[in-house]
């Protein structure tokens, strides 16, 4: 067994004596900071021009977390590489999970974030150490890591990274924010594992990009291997949480606690929410599940009924197989819904193909929405409306301009699809005609002429879509005021569960 110990009181002031008091907030400066690339065991504020060193609690911080990464028996090479090329930054924060903890941490990360092109070396990486609380057992630390990156995450106004999947139980989950993903390392005094136990609490981010680098160069297997045999090394054995991305979700190894198997992330990426959390609505013709505010990129999770707000849209993928419900929670709303195959972005809905096929306009129980590509796409299944519109296109703010005189602010769905399919890399020439879900579109058989009817949708009424291949779907709750009856309304949807 080695003689590594990190967090020995002997190598370290002792914690209890560098905790600050409590400075006014305005008075307090930043604590975020930079090695001083000519004596790299000094700090410098990122913020602040010149010299600006660090205060007494954070040079000690980062003295202790120096020696904890260079020592010889410390497992992870990534880590040993950042410190050596000075490719790290530091923040040093109030107790973890804490209102004042959070807001600084947030501004930082961003700014580390929006810095990652600047910084050289293989590696970089974010240490956030906080000043406590330092009695923490796994479990209890476990819980404060999840708190944190959930406030964390609720202050981050950018979309999840979308190489990575949101959902904690998912084996392609990593942690985002500002729009990258993060693999998360904890570190805190009650660890079991040596490697993971340090002085304070501490979070180190690590973006995501540069491990697909190194499997991309074929060099990850080779770094991840020394990983393990140095740990090995260290420890006696291979810490139980490790798997590699895919195998596992990730989630499982933040907190460097060996979880069980049936754990579950106390995490929930905005726009879910625990089932319990909302009140059951007076009416509703399909089978009621929770209801949650939709961000314009989701990913679904089975079971979970998501809303989306009046005059908005979203965007998220479905896979082959999986059946999609889409609600009327209020009545007289209709919702546009375009989707493309999720592999190949010139594959898309076509009107012209799906009326063609069922040799009529209006599709209902047991039809077939097809590709441009002639490919079925969508069957539909129960249906309490049987109306639906596959002319028209998405309202857009030229529509609005041309049609009605607006000053081209109106919302539009077209705007509403662009937006969150753009995430998927959907480009806005590429959004064509909508299965309109709802609108009452009735045609003169004399001339053609065409009328827009209320939606025949009462409060609760509901489509099923089963789809026939994996897609990106976009959906809105539909922003014409015409189309609409006069009102507008939200738009629920889910994927059933099984």
């Amino acid at each position: 067994m080695s003689d590594f110990h990190p967090g020995d009181e002997r190598t370290v002031v002792a914690a209890e004596s560098l905790t600050p008091g409590p400075p006014d907030e305005a008075e307090r400066p930043s604590r975020f900071y930079r090695p001083d690339p000519a004596h790299p065991e000094r700090l410098l504020r990122v913020d602040a021009d010149g010299d600006a060193q660090a205060d007494l609690t954070a040079t000690a911080m980062h003295g202790a977390f120096r020696a904890f990464v260079l020592d010889p028996h410390y497992p992870c090479v990534g880590a040993r590489s950042a410190v050596h090329n000075n490719s790290y930054r530091l923040g040093v924060y109030d107790a973890l999970g804490s209102p004042a903890a959070t807001a600084a941490l947030a501004r930082d990360l961003a700014a580390f974030t929006g810095g990652l092109d600047e910084i050289e070396g293989p590696f970089a990486t974010f240490v956030a150490i906080f000043t406590g609380p330092q009695d923490l057992d796994e479990q209890a630390f476990e819980r404060a890591l999840w708190a944190q990156l959930q406030a964390l995450h609720e202050a981050d106004a950018a979309p999840w990274d979308p190489s990575v999947s949101s959902d904690p139980d998912d084996p392609h989950f990593s942690f985002s924010y500002a729009g990258t993903a993060y693999f998360i390392v904890g570190l805190h005094p009650g660890s079991a594992r040596l490697s993971r136990r340090f002085p304070w609490p501490a979070l180190v981010f690590n973006p995501h990009a540069q491990f697909e680098r190194l499997r991309e160069t074929g060099k990850y297997e080779r770094m991840q291997a020394v990983v393990r045999d140095k740990d090995r090394a260290l420890q006696g054995d291979i810490n139980p949480a490790l798997d590699d991305f895919g195998g596992d979700s990730e989630a499982r190894q933040y907190s460097g606690r060996q979880v069980e198997p049936d754990w579950h992330a106390p995490f929930h990426p905005r726009g879910e929410m625990d089932l319990h959390d909302a009140p059951t609505p007076a009416t509703s013709g399909c089978p009621y599940h929770a209801v949650a505010t939709a961000t314009k990129v989701v990913e679904p999770r089975p079971g979970v009924r998501y809303r989306i707000a009046r005059q908005s849209g979203v965007a998220f993928t479905i896979a082959r197989g999986q059946l999609l419900r889409i609600i009327d929670p209020e009545g007289r709303q209709v919702c546009d819904l375009y989707s493309l195959a999720r592999d190949e972005l010139r594959e898309h809905l076509s009107s012209g193909r799906s009326i063609d096929y069922a040799d009529k306009l209006y599709l209902s129980t047991g039809d077939v929405l097809y590709s441009n590509r002639e490919r079925p796409m969508w069957t539909i299944g129960r249906d309490d409306v049987g109306r639906h519109d596959l002319v028209l296109t998405p309202c857009s703010p030229e529509m609005y301009r041309r049609l009605r005189g607006d000053d081209g602010t109106h919302p539009s769905c077209y705007e509403n699809l662009r937006g969150p399919l753009s995430a998927f890399g959907v480009e806005a020439d590429s959004i064509g005609s909508t299965f309109n879900i709802f609108m009452d579109v009735r045609f003169d058989p004399a001339t053609g002429k065409m009328t827009i009817a209320p939606p025949a949708s009462a409060a609760g009424d509901c489509i099923e879509l089963r789809a026939e291949m994996d897609m990106i779907v976009g959906l809105t709750a539909c922003s014409s005021e015409v189309t609409n009856a006069g009102s507008l309304g939200p738009i629920d949807f889910e994927i059933v569960a099984e």
